[in-house]
């Protein structure tokens, strides 16, 4: 290239319209593509940002959840023993009071078994009482004449007497 080629209308027109069209594209750049992709960048990183956030949030979920898991388990271990020992508990009480009542029902059998040998006790008494009487009638009957019934009754008076005296 040459100079006479530099001052060449044609070519100082091209120059003049490469110019005008870098200018015309850093302008559209400036004006509308830039405002466009910083929109779509800070949309990015606002996705990047807000994904972060996101899993952060769940990192922090998946730990609470774990310690939320660990104290269920500690709490279902409390839980158990408690109710183990409850339970053993319950089975000594329920033994004391069945052992108590059990007492209480040998103690009540005693004393209707202690009523019942006393009725018996009486009601033989009562038979060898009638028994002895009547068998004393009896022989009364068979022995007795009237002169010695006289000296029985003198008898009874004359002891009658002396108690006074």
């Amino acid at each position: 290239m040459s100079t006479p080629d530099l001052t060449d209308p044609v070519f100082i027109a091209k120059v003049i319209d490469f110019i005008i069209f870098a200018i015309a594209i850093v302008y559209i750049f400036q004006k509308f593509l830039k405002p466009q992709l910083v929109a779509v960048q800070e949309a990015q990183n606002k996705a990047v940002a807000d994904a972060d956030a996101y899993r952060r949030s769940c990192a922090e979920a998946v730990e609470t959840a774990q310690r939320d898991l660990e104290q269920a388990g500690k709490d279902s271990q409390r839980m158990e023993s408690t109710a183990d020992a409850q339970a053993k508990r319950m089975v000594a009480d329920e033994i004391a009071e069945a052992g108590e009542r059990a007492k209480r029902v040998v103690d009540h059998a005693a004393g209707e078994l202690e009523r019942e040998r006393f009725r018996v006790r009486r009601e033989l008494l009562e038979e060898t009482v009638d028994r002895a009487h009547a068998q004393a009638r009896e022989e009364v009957q068979r022995g007795l004449t009237p002169a010695r019934q006289r000296a029985l009754v003198e008898r009874m008076l004359t002891d009658l007497e002396r108690s006074r005296v």
